[in-house]
């Protein structure tokens, strides 16, 4: 089964965060019923685990609001500012947390375990490996900064729990978001021109949308996530 993404986009006038930028804001929700996930069977370390574990590959609130939609702009690569933030991708209760996440190249990436059982985090972009590293006891973390030499989508998964799945958006540039519990995500300081806007999600895919960005502003974005197909 698959979600499909469909994209609207209302443009309302207001201040902008810098001269000659706009922002772009919205929410992302899902329409029609949801069908309610199995729950993923646990296989390994079950005294810890568990016997099964949520499916967090769809997260809908109760307005049907749709949480780890990476929404970003497709543009040539435009090298961010550089930056010391530290992104933290944990291994909690046997799942990845978060889920799914976002970062501008360059950024640190820490690999941090809050479990007491061995995780070995395996990273593949294209199919190749970027990084596989053991995680093996509470509180044990890497940073595998160095490891991530290009952007693209990180597929993230264990090799000692199989159920385990994670992602990772890098970014050339600074303009994407992560839409939380709320559905909602803003992209801040748009210079002004036209962009496709594209949205991600993992049961969903890729959905795009062309926008012009004014001068200074916000352009409003209205994202539904259809019915299951």
């Amino acid at each position: 089964m698959t979600v499909s993404l469909a994209l609207a986009a209302t443009i309302f006038l207001g201040s902008a965060h810098q001269l000659h930028a706009g922002m772009i804001a919205g929410e992302v929700k899902f329409v029609g019923p949801v069908s309610i996930s199995k729950p993923i069977r646990v296989s390994k370390d079950e005294d810890y685990c568990g016997s099964t574990l949520p499916d967090h590959s769809l997260l809908v609130g109760s307005g049907g609001e749709l949480k780890n939609v990476v929404v970003y702009l497709d543009v040539p690569g435009i090298r961010p500012m550089p930056s010391n933030k530290a992104n933290v991708l944990d291994t909690d209760g046997c799942s990845f947390v978060p889920r799914v996440s976002a970062m501008a190249l360059g950024e640190k990436l820490i690999v941090r375990n809050n479990d007491p059982k061995l995780h070995i985090v395996h990273s593949y972009l294209d199919k190749q490996t970027v990084f596989n590293i053991a995680v093996p006891f509470p509180g044990h973390q890497m940073e595998i900064t160095h490891k991530i030499k290009k952007a693209g989508m990180l597929q993230v998964n264990c090799d000692t729990h199989a159920w385990m799945r994670g992602y990772v958006h890098v970014f050339d540039h600074p303009f994407f978001a992560v839409t939380d519990d709320r559905g909602s995500f803003t992209v801040p300081n748009v210079p002004a021109g036209v962009y496709t806007l594209k949205a991600w999600h993992e049961k969903a895919g890729v959905q795009s949308l062309e926008l012009n960005v004014p001068d200074e502003g916000e352009i409003r974005v209205k994202l539904e996530a259809g019915r299951w197909q």
